[in-house]
């Protein structure tokens, strides 16, 4: 199974728990993973979920840059 795969199933299963308690955990070892982060990169994560994606700009590389000419 590919990382993406795991990702999906895990959405896939967080989605659908109904248990609040399992989602407490896993919001807990969200938090604790944050806290190991440097200040200044957990700060950036924070201002980047507070953000309107509306106002963000789409993510390319330079092969979908080239293809669009």
């Amino acid at each position: 199974m590919t990382i993406e795969q795991k990702k999906i199933s895990l959405i896939n299963w967080i989605t659908n728990l109904e248990d609040e308690s399992i989602i407490d955990q896993i919001e807990d070892f969200r938090q604790s993973s944050l806290d190991k982060l440097p200040k200044e990169i957990a700060e950036l994560l924070e201002i980047s979920d507070s953000d309107n994606t509306d106002d963000c700009i789409e993510h390319t590389n330079s092969r979908t840059i080239l293809n669009e000419q």
